[in-house]
Formats: C-alpha cells, sequence, structure tokens
C-alpha cells in the first residue's frame, strides 16, 4: 500500500519511505505523523514483500517498527544481509532503550523515537542521504552523521529542542559541562543542521592550547586595542589568516573560551558585538562578520563570571543560548544506543569485524557511574576491541574490563585476578541494586542472571544487606 506523495520526479524519491510495521498497533498513527512530514509511505504486509519493493525501486529509508510483540531484528539482518545499500532505521519506544541498542547491532543505521515530530523524522531522512554509500571505497570514511547526538533521555531532549532553537536562528551558543559530555559535538551539530547546503567553514579554535599565539591564530594579527574599545568606536583589526576572518558566513567554535587571556576576550567582545573588522590586507577595507560564535566552557560558568576569568560582554555575545550538557550518568537511557554506536564506528575505523553487546552488558553498563563520560566509555570500548576474541561482548569481558569510578583503584600486594574480579562484582551488583530500589527480580534481570545466583552472589561477595528491599 502506498500514501502520501507531494512531489513527481527525482525530488519525490528522495522523500519516499518503506514503512514495515511488523503487527505494531500504532500503525495509522505513524503514517499519518510521515505524511505530515512531506513523505510518501509505502507499507509492505511482509518481510518477503519489503524486499522485493526495495529491489524493485529506490526508497530514501526503510522504517522498521519494533513496537510489535515479536520485535523484527530477524527482519533487520535479513534487509541488511540482502540490500546492504539501503538506509534502514528503526522506530522505537523511549522506554526500551535496550530493544533500540540491539536493533542497531542487527544492522540499522538510525532510530526514531515515538512519538516524533516533523523535523525529527526530516533529520533522520537527511541522516540516511547522508550515509548512502556512493561507492565501496566510500563506506572506508567515516560518515558525518557517525557522530550524531544520541537524545532520547529527557535531558538530552532538552538539549535537542536547544539545539533547534540555535541552528535555526545563527545564534551565539554557550555549551557548558563536564569533560567528555559531547561539548564540541553539540557545537558541529548546531553548525551542521544550519547548513543545508554544506557549504559554510566551520573554524575551531581551543583557547586553552597555546594561549601566547591565540591572538594571531584568532585575528591573524596581534594589535593594539583601542582605549575605546571597552564602550563605543574603535574598528577591530584581523588579518585574512585569523579565524575570524575564515569564519565569515559560518561557525566559530571556541573551545575552553574562559582560558583565553583577557586581552583577547576583550578584543572577541568587541568584534562579535560589532560584527566588523577592519582587514589589514593592504587595502584596509571594513568587511562583515557574519559568524555564529559557539563557546565550550566547563560546569563553572558562573564562577568564571564572578571572578573575572570570563568577560561579561563577551559572554553575553555566546550566550544568546546556554546549552548545560547533562554527565553521562544523568542520561542513562541513551547508554545503550551510545555504547553500540561508538562500538560500530571504532570497530570500522580499525576494519575489524563490528562487534556486539549481550542484553546483559547493556543492562549493566547504565547502571554505572560513568565519572568520566563518554572519555570514559570509549576507553572502555576500545579494549574490548582489542581484548575479547568472539563477535559478543559477554557480562565476564565487562566484569574483567571496567571500573565503577572511572578510573583503576590501585589493587592490593598479592591479590589475584580472581580478587579483582570480585571486587568488582560486588560493587557493580550493588550499583544494580541501588538502580531498582533494592529489587532482586529487577536486578537480576538487569544483570541477565537467575534470581536464585543473584542472592547467591550477594552471600558470597557480602553485599550489604542494606541495598535490598524489604519486598524483594
Amino acid at each position: 500500500m502506498t500514501t502520501g506523495g507531494r512531489n513527481g520526479g527525482s525530488e519525490a524519491m528522495l522523500k519516499t519511505v518503506l514503512y514495515l510495521p511488523e503487527g505494531a498497533r500504532r500503525h495509522a498513527a505513524v503514517i499519518e505523523r510521515l505524511m505530515e512530514s512531506g513523505l510518501s509511505v509505502t507499507t509492505p504486509g511482509s518481510v518477503q514483500e519489503a524486499l522485493r519493493f526495495l529491489g524493485a525501486r529506490p526508497f530514501a529509508l526503510c522504517l522498521v517498527d519494533l513496537a510489535g510483540e515479536r520485535p523484527p531484528l530477524a527482519a533487520i539482518r535479513a534487509l541488511r544481509a540482502q540490500l546492504p545499500n539501503v538506509s534502514v532505521a528503526a522506530l522505537f519506544d523511549p522506554a526500551n532503550p535496550l530493544l533500540a541498542a540491539e536493533a542497531m547491532s542487527a544492522g540499522i543505521l538510525d532510530v526514531l523515537a515515538w512519538p516524533f515530530e516533523t523535523r525529527e523524522a526530516a533529520t533522520l531522512l537527511a541522516n540516511a542521504r547522508d550515509q548512502q554509500p556512493v561507492s565501496p571505497a566510500s563506506r572506508e570514511e567515516p560518515a558525518e552523521s557517525a557522530d550524531s547526538l544520541i537524545a532520547q533521555s529527557p535531558a538530552m531532549q532538552r538539549v535537542a529542542e536547544l539545539i533547534a532553537q540555535a541552528a535555526s536562528g545563527r545564534l551565539g551558543v554557550c555549551v557548558s559541562g563536564e569533560a567528555g559530555t559531547g561539548r564540541t559535538l553539540v557545537g558541529r551539530t548546531i553548525h551542521r543542521l544550519g547548513d543545508d547546503q554544506r557549504t559554510r567553514p566551520f573554524v575551531t579554535e581551543d583557547c586553552a592550547e597555546a594561549p601566547q599565539e591565540l591572538e594571531r591564530r584568532l585575528f591573524g594579527t596581534v594589535a593594539i586595542v583601542p582605549k575605546a574599545s571597552t564602550s563605543t568606536g574603535g574598528t577591530e583589526q584581523i588579518g585574512p589568516t585569523g579565524a575570524l576572518y575564515l569564519a565569515r558566513g559560518g561557525t566559530l567554535l571556541l573551545r575552553n573560551l574562559a582560558d583565553a587571556p583577557a586581552r583577547v576576550q576583550a578584543r572577541l567582545a568587541r568584534v562579535l558585538r560589532d560584527r566588523e573588522a577592519l582587514l589589514l590586507n593592504g587595502k584596509r577595507a571594513v568587511v562583515d562578520l557574519d559568524i555564529q560564535p559557539i563557546a565550550t566552557l566547563d560546569t563553572g560558568v558562573d564562577e568564571a563570571l564572578s571572578d573575572g576569568r570570563l568577560r561579561r560582554d563577551l559572554y553575553k555575545q555566546v550566550a544568546q543560548v546556554r546549552i548545560d550538557m547533562p554527565a553521562l550518568r544523568r542520561r542513562r537511557e541513551d547508554i545503550p544506543l551510545l555504547a553500540v554506536q561508538v562500538l560500530r564506528q571504532m570497530c570500522l575505523e580499525r576494519q575489524v569485524p563490528v562487534k556486539s553487546f549481550s542484553r546483559s552488558v547493556l543492562q549493566v553498563m547504565m547502571a554505572l557511574p560513568w565519572n568520566g563520560n563518554a572519555t570514559e566509555l570509549t576507553s572502555l570500548l576500545e579494549t574490548f576491541i582489542e581484548t575479547v576474541e568472539g563477535p559478543v561482548i559477554q557480562l565476564e569481558d565487562l566484569l574483567e574490563h571496567a571500573t565503577l569510578d572511572g578510573v583503576a583503584e590501585p589493587v592490593e600486594a598479592g591479590a589475584t585476578l580472581r580478587d579483582a574480579k570480585a571486587r568488582f562484582e560486588r560493587d557493580c551488583i550493588s550499583a544494580v541494586l541501588m538502580r531498582h530500589h533494592g529489587r532482586v527480580p529487577e536486578a537480576a534481570k538487569a544483570l541477565g542472571i537467575q534470581r536464585t545466583n543473584l542472592y547467591r552472589k550477594i552471600r558470597q561477595l557480602n553485599v550489604a544487606r542494606s541495598l535490598l528491599s524489604a519486598r524483594r
């Protein structure tokens, strides 16, 4: 069955979606929402019919619904195996991130949470176009959308809303958060969403690196700041090799802005306020500076303002939208998808067979504190790639290599590998019990073991009995 269809020719081809409901009750609602997004929808009656449709004519995307009683993971594997060049995405319930992660391991390229907004459907389609392989060689290059933001948790949904606001208005943006929370990725995402034609420059400068050279890197020249620069008057001077000039019409990402010297901050505040500068290229012409500034800072933004490390007039220019990035431990619903996405990309970059996770591993990873955020997660995944020989990462692999505090604890003299694994297993069980409020049946399910085995481990490992709920 085919519904919708508003354009003809090749333009319409770019907006065709094959939707595989697999018995989902929300069948009609999904089709209606897709059509509201301006898409033409074809709905096959089975996987076999879907394969025939996809083999007969091109579709921009194949969307598989995971809402059925028997999630169609086998269907996803069949689609990917028989038609590897077709972009396959999955529609899932945010309450079940593990299923979405399993679908990604089965071969889907992207996910869409239900219910979705029309702009989210448009973004999904754009990602599908970006990921379409042009030739076998193109698959060796990491796709730009491989770094796409995972935003299924409530905390990241708010971030996604602010990103859309900043991209649509080309507003100054301040992104704050702990190291490893994706501040630079947010900046790139804002730029990408605001650059439909992929023609605008994206320039990055780290204000914490070689601050003595920062002024020349940013402005292309070291100039004397006029005395009037703190209020009005005095056109700023820049050179043609500076980041400000190179970023005209695009985005300038300023990492660790509070680490910039006071002199540099003063010049930045004025040039971003005036949106023009005197170009020192032999002609001394005034040029417009249409730049979207994006600044990343650590979590102490208010402290940096109060103690003077960050100028308030500069902050005003770069903080028309402020985005506070949640730590990974505050967005646990995103961890399964994030782990699968990053692991797959790392395997492709290293040209090794793509590995996957067992469900119990993903459950436990959701319960870990991740004090090192994505940096800690990436380090653990690198260890898995180097040490796990099989195609599936099992709970034993996690217990052997992960830590609960983000850094490896010193091993006591004479301690054996069994001692280290027992210590981590005890801490891991404690963390999962706390996450499930002491309810043993739920904790056992998350750990992928029987309830009786969990009780046995609690006794053997001397897990604090106070962690157990009265209702067990």
